[in-house]
């Protein structure tokens, strides 16, 4: 007997919600399509199975007849044990055949997807909503309001002294590390080249860093604006140590360093904006060191400084075609190479990953277009849709209400 799977609890968590929002609905359509989204809900942990239930299948007990019969009420009592139970018998069996598991399994990936869509894109818009449960035993996450509480007149909420505290304190121990790794930087450079402990803790920061699930970063409105702030100081100390140069700045392994955790930051948080950020960085880095190398007689120090992981890359490369839904063959101009070392050019490394971004945003521009008929037909019409808030009259729908859903707006007749 095929267990029923509709007593579940669902976990919605919230770094997956780029992952599920590039996903197609359509594959809902299909018992197997619906299947496979459903069997990647329970090994993300997001889908719990409860246990069933447990219930007297024993029915009702009968009556105790003796020699006079018995009263109407107990017969009615009797009756109606008796249908109870064999209702509930009727809705256990039905719950375990295919459909029933196949509808259940629609169900639970399309809320899934929209779930996603609605905190990837409406946001700004989220209330806190108790979390609610269904007849069948299904629970929907709670949902965390968007940003903090504002005063009249639009100012944000002022700061308690706890968070001032917390605050200063996040602020001076992070100029604090950041002084003493360019202390020992200066030190390895000066006295003991081999004793550069800075080097060390970039590396750990990129292990824990790289151990995190995809895209933890990414929802900003679920970070706090002491971790934003944090985030930002961390970004521009990585970025002045990969670029610097001279006795001053970090050794050729903690350049290459910093690239490599500026980026594992770049892709936690998601965003079009860091990635070509660390393109920026990486070209400056790179020409950087060929001014270096012009002036400077070693070269093997210069190679060095040029350089980042292959495997690094590689890797980040695959996980943008993973996460952004990304299912075509990838054509690349720029063919990745490395040294023996394992390392590969900035300048390459930067190019490579700009080109995998315009390719990802090629593809996004066409699966959102529909398909082009023929000119002059009836559907190469264009029409607009409108959605969102209404509070100035910015939709020109002539009400002040919000529109939640993509509603289609009659004053653009002629738009191109």
């Amino acid at each position: 007997m095929v267990p029923c799977q509709t007593h579940v609890l669902l976990k919605w968590q919230e770094h997956f919600n780029s992952s599920w929002a590039a996903e197609d609905s359509v594959q809902t359509a299909r018992r197997h399509g619906a299947a496979g989204l459903y069997n990647k809900l329970l090994y993300n942990k997001e889908v719990v199975t409860l246990a069933q239930p447990i219930q007297e299948l024993v029915g009702p007990r009968l009556p105790d007849f003796e020699c006079e019969s018995s009263a109407s009420a107990e017969k009615e009592e009797y009756l109606s044990s008796l249908l109870h139970s064999q209702r509930w018998l009727a809705h256990r069996m039905l719950t375990q055949t295919s459909y029933t598991l196949g509808l259940h399994h629609r169900l639970v990936v399309l809320q899934r997807i929209y779930y996603a869509l609605h905190s990837k894109y409406h946001d700004k818009f989220r209330v806190q909503l108790p979390s609610q449960s269904t007849d069948s035993g299904t629970e929907c996450g709670q949902i965390e309001p968007a940003s903090e509480p504002c005063l009249p007149g639009g100012t944000s909420k002022i700061k308690s002294g706890t968070d001032v505290l917390i605050e200063m304190g996040v602020r001076t121990g992070l100029s604090l590390l950041f002084s003493l790794l360019q202390q020992n930087w200066r030190y390895a450079a000066s006295v003991h080249p081999e004793s550069v402990l800075c080097n060390d803790v970039l590396a750990t920061a990129s292990s824990v860093l790289a151990s995190l699930p995809p895209l933890s970063l990414a929802n900003e409105n679920k970070i706090p604006s002491v971790g934003l702030d944090c985030l930002a100081q961390v970004a521009d100390f990585l970025k002045k140590t990969s670029v610097s140069m001279g006795s001053g700045g970090a050794d050729p392994t903690g350049r290459r360093l910093a690239l490599e955790l500026l980026l594992g930051l770049a892709m936690q948080r998601g965003s079009l904006k860091f990635l070509l950020e660390w393109v920026e960085v990486a070209l400056a880095a790179s020409m950087s060191s060929s001014t270096s190398s012009l002036s400077s007689s070693s070269s093997l120090s210069s190679q060095q400084s040029a350089g980042v992981g292959f495997d690094v890359i590689h890797q980040t490369l695959l996980q943008m075609r993973q996460y952004s839904g990304f299912r075509g063959d990838a054509v690349n101009t720029q063919v990745l190479k490395k040294d023996v070392d394992g390392l590969c050019r900035l300048s390459q490394a930067a190019l490579c990953l700009f080109e995998e971004i315009c390719n990802l945003a090629s593809y996004c521009l066409c699966s959102c277009s529909t398909d082009a008929a023929a000119p002059g037909t009836e559907s190469d019409t264009v029409m607009v849709y409108v959605w969102g808030s209404n509070s100035s009259h910015q939709l020109a729908e002539g009400t002040l209400e919000k529109i939640l859903l993509p509603k289609l707006t009659q004053g653009f007749s002629d738009a191109q």
